[in-house]
């Protein structure tokens, strides 16, 4: 063998090698990013309803129906109830949901005549389980605590929900038996919005490392994109759903919203004038608490 030839085998074994290196890097980070993304760091409870908003409130928890995984949360009751708010939170956040914030709205509610169901999702605040699964398994725990709510008060029963909540909401509507669906800045399917944004959450290049990270996460955490179509479920749901969405979101864009809408004829998409995520509480409060109520006032 002469050794040009020689040469040139060694060269190809070494090219062989290094892209087997390379291959097993990218499947090794992705699987860690991909892990990573379904254990955010836990928001710890700052306060109650009580010392917050003056709410008296009930600490509970139940058991989600299908794993059996504990979920804590408050049960703030209003006397001569009309209606039960169950309230979802986003992705690695908890019951207060303190980006919003939510509590002043919760107050609202009361005020209006309304019980609140609130609680953390699996992975989250005082709960137990591990991961985050963006909807996949939070939507076993969100009928539960639709059966919880409906075990304490006989009142129709809607869902609110933001962001991670609100497609959760969507997705476990037409399942769940409620009245209606509030979802503030939902995404409308969770595999293309990945394949489009993952890299925003992951700050890796979307090739090679997205499609990779979409075939390795499911079978590690539980994360399964195709358990999370809020465009197929909404659909299903025969009566109408308010939607509202920043303008300029820049997580989630607004056009997740009007797809959404264009798929549920019956919805109403109020987009509001802000940027940042889940920021149109805080933008406009009066606007978004009148834009609510009225929705919850047609419900009744």
């Amino acid at each position: 063998m002469s050794l040009l030839k020689k040469h040139r085998k060694k060269l190809i074994a070494g090219l062989v090698i290094l892209i087997v290196l390379v291959l097993i890097a990218i499947v090794g980070i992705s699987a860690y990013v991909g892990s990573s993304l379904t254990e955010p760091p836990r928001e710890p409870l700052t306060t109650n309803p009580k010392k917050a908003e003056g709410l008296a409130y009930e600490n509970v928890s139940f058991r989600s129906y299908k794993d059996r995984t504990r979920l804590s949360g408050w049960w703030i009751p209003s006397e001569d109830a009309k209606l039960t708010i169950v309230f979802a939170h986003g992705y690695g956040k908890n019951r207060e949901q303190n980006d919003v914030p939510i509590l002043p709205l919760f107050k609202k509610f009361h005020q209006a005549g309304y019980n609140v169901l609130t609680f953390d999702f699996r992975g989250s605040g005082q709960s137990e389980g591990k991961r985050v699964t963006v909807g996949a398994k939070e939507q076993d725990d969100l009928l539960t605590a639709v059966r919880y709510a409906k075990s304490r008060a006989s009142e129709p029963v809607v869902l609110y929900g933001i962001s991670m909540g609100a497609a959760t909401s969507l997705v476990t509507a037409p399942k769940a038996e409620v009245a209606g669906v509030i979802a503030d800045s939902p995404f409308s399917d969770l595999k293309n919005y990945l394949e489009t944004n993952l890299p925003v959450w992951s700050g890796l290049p979307n090739f090679p490392f997205t499609p990779v990270i979409l075939q390795v996460t499911p079978p590690l955490t539980g994360l399964n994109p195709e358990r999370v179509q809020p465009i197929e479920a909404i659909r299903r749901i025969d009566y109408p759903i308010l939607m509202i969405h920043g303008k300029d979101d820049d997580a989630i864009p607004v056009t997740e919203s009007m797809r959404l809408q264009k798929a549920a004829p019956r919805s109403e998409l109020y987009v509001t004038e802000n940027g940042g995520h889940v920021q149109s509480y805080k933008h406009d409060r009066k606007a978004y608490e009148n834009k609510i109520l009225s929705y919850l006032e047609d419900i009744r």
